[in-house]
């Protein structure tokens, strides 16, 4: 990308005749900063993010215009170094970081946010480690599942090789396993939420709290459409030797030349009161974590029954929202840039980016709380719940918000 113009302050300089510093000539602002400090990234976005600079750089965030000058964002003391990568079944890339010193590791069950640049833009994905809260080692191991289509997925698993340089955010997590630990926990999980329950398996095995001579029990039911896309298939035999109940249950016809899974327990199809009743026949006084898609919610909230599903603690990858009513839809204005766009009804997110802006997010799904913003004036529909809002000065996700009328935005 060429270097835009405003970035072209002509610096020159002149000849050192004693061998050291070059001398700046008369229009060299390079004074006004040590030598000795590079221009890195980071060094970068806070000269970039300081009050008027950073009005002056709306509508779009610090990270594109420092994209523009060629800088390297590998530079962040901040970001995690990729040591390992491993592809064990189809379409999973397993990552294992080098976490930066200072970075406390995500609490069993939440997540990391994890920032990769893909054609010069900056795309910001969630990903539970699976690793045991007792790891000390200072990496984190991720599982990233390649969907077709997916831009941080497609790219971490074209891309991804030790050396590589990872941008981190702030952990989160709505459920994670709680300091006092329950006496009896029940994990289920489908596809891509096999990463935090094993983070929680493996914490409460390394302490102890299940097996020979423990006081608790923990069991675990996880569904894949088929046993040999499963990762993590030795670690999950070792929580099984270790006192885990643990059953991988296969919802779709396996490969009949895969070898049988020794932790299936025979089990197959979708959830059922006997999937249940066979990994944790104590489970009506248990603590139930749930990971996974809606379809497996609704599973289990049929098999538990309203007030039992209530108690279950459930973390979402994944976000359900309803289509945006016939009539929604106005005029948004994004009071920081200045930009106003007709918004037909799609999300204030959408909107925004297909009015040129490059709103910070994450998860694009409700989840993270990365867009969250705040509507000056108007009224939005949450998608996941129907429910419209016109509190002034509201904080909105906007990746699951639509507006219904005309609304203003803090973007």
């Amino acid at each position: 990308m060429d270097t835009p113009p405003w970035c072209d302050h002509g610096f020159e300089f002149g000849a050192a005749p004693d061998g050291g510093r070059p001398r700046p000539t008369a229009h060299d602002h390079t004074d006004r900063y040590s030598p000795e400090v590079p221009m890195t990234a980071p060094t970068i976005s806070r000269l970039f993010s300081r009050g008027i600079t950073r009005t002056l750089l709306t509508p779009h965030p610090v990270e594109h215009y420092v994209r523009s000058l060629g800088v390297n964002w590998a530079d962040d003391p901040t970001g995690a170094t990729v040591v390992a990568v491993d592809r064990p079944v189809a379409d999973v890339t397993v990552i294992t970081l080098r976490l930066p010193a200072g970075v406390e590791r995500p609490a069993p069950g939440a997540a990391l946010e994890v920032g990769v640049v893909v054609d010069g833009v900056v795309q910001r994905r969630h990903y539970s480690p699976v690793d045991p809260a007792t790891r000390s080692d200072g990496l984190a191991t991720i599982a990233v599942r390649r969907h077709p289509g997916g831009v941080v997925s497609e790219y971490l698993w074209s891309e991804a090789a030790p050396g590589m340089r990872l941008l981190l955010g702030d952990p989160v997590g709505e459920v994670t396993l709680p300091e006092t630990r329950p006496a009896d926990v029940v994990l289920v999980s489908g596809g891509s939420g096999i990463t935090p329950m094993l983070s929680i398996a493996s914490t409460l095995v390394g302490e102890g709290h299940c097996g020979a001579g423990a006081t608790g029990r923990v069991a675990w039911l996880h569904y894949a459409r088929r046993a040999e896309d499963v990762p993590f298939r030795d670690r999950i035999r070792e929580l099984s030797r270790a006192g885990v109940e643990v059953r991988v249950v296969a919802t779709a016809d396996s490969d009949p030349s895969a070898p049988s899974d020794p932790v299936s327990g025979g089990l197959v199809g979708h959830l059922t009161s006997d999937h249940l009743d066979d990994v944790a026949p104590w489970h009506s006084d248990a603590t139930i974590f749930l990971c996974g898609p809606d379809g497996l919610a609704d599973g289990l909230a049929e098999t538990l029954g309203p007030d039992r599903y209530a108690d279950v603690l459930r973390e979402r990858f994944t976000a359900s929202t309803g289509p945006v009513p016939d009539g929604d839809g106005g005029t948004v204005t994004h009071v920081r840039s200045g930009v106003s766009a007709h918004n037909p009804g799609t999300t204030l997110l959408e909107g925004a980016e297909a009015a040129g802006l490059s709103p910070k997010h994450g998860c694009r799904r409700g989840i993270c709380h990365t867009c969250t913003a705040v509507r000056v004036s108007g009224a939005t529909r949450d998608l996941r719940t129907g429910e419209i809002d016109t509190e002034p000065g509201c904080l909105v996700q906007i990746c699951v918000s639509a507006p219904v009328g005309d609304v203003e935005i803090e973007l």
